[in-house]
């Protein structure tokens, strides 16, 4: 019983300290304009599931049956890290029913929008910033000194799918190379730069011999990066510096 007590106490203090980090990452929500949808992806919980701290750890908590969980992130589509009404944890993917991808939003933003709650909003510690629109699939270029901001290109984008959500929230350009494949997912890209751990900025779909093999934007269509075409892809590349703040929503 002793032991039980301290396991499930470890894994709640690694949830609160999980939640911390994540709740500082995530814009807050009443300053963005209602024109500016989320793109949250919430899967049900048909049968209930076990909430772990970690990929094949420890039991933290249970979730009910009929409720519905946030997903994060997921690990190969197999595993979930999902908040839970104030928990955050990882879930097999066997105990979620995860909804079909929804349309693009067509509607576009004005710059006026876009701009006011740039230079209101968001800060970056060089002269650009990334906000990537999940709802629209849109890549918006800021750059200028925080307060006086202007747009300087727009990019159409593909994010993950559903089953494989980009992470949402606040991060940082960090390193980048010019190409790299994937023998686990059996495809590859050019220009990628990295936001958040394996998560990049990259151009479409490669085989092993560059030849594009899904040029696809406009839509979810990933595994989580976000994709443009080889061309916007080496313009970011070539221009976003490190150090840049990104903004995923």
């Amino acid at each position: 019983m002793k032991k039980r007590y301290i396991l499930l106490s470890f894994g709640l203090v690694v949830a609160i300290s999980v939640l911390f980090v994540v709740k500082k990452e995530i814009v807050d929500a009443n300053t963005i304009p209602s024109v500016i949808r989320p793109s949250a992806v919430f899967a049900a919980v048909p049968q209930g599931a076990v909430l772990y701290d970690n990929v094949d750890g420890n039991a933290v908590n249970l979730i009910l049956s009929g409720e519905k969980v946030e997903i994060l992130k997921d690990r190969n589509e197999k595993w979930y890290y999902v908040r839970y009404k104030n928990r955050l944890g990882w879930v097999k993917n066997t105990a979620l029913s995860i909804p079909p991808d929804m349309s693009t939003n067509t509607s576009k933003l004005s710059d006026k929008v876009i701009l006011d709650y740039a230079n209101s909003s968001l800060e970056s510690k060089t002269s650009h910033f990334v906000w990537v629109d999940i709802d629209r699939q849109r890549v918006y270029i800021l750059k200028g000194e925080n307060g006086k901001r202007s747009i300087e290109k727009r990019i159409v984008c593909a994010t993950g799918h559903n089953t494989s959500p980009t992470v949402r929230g606040l991060f940082e350009i960090s390193d980048r190379g010019k190409w790299f494949y994937s023998e686990r997912l059996g495809s590859g890209a050019m220009y990628w730069v990295r936001f958040n751990g394996s998560y990049l900025f990259h151009s479409v779909a490669m085989d092993k011999d560059k030849k594009i093999t899904d040029d696809v934007l406009g839509r979810k269509r990933s595994s989580g990066c976000v994709r443009m075409s080889v061309e916007d892809a080496e313009w970011f590349f070539n221009n976003i510096e490190t150090g840049t703040g990104v903004w995923i929503y």
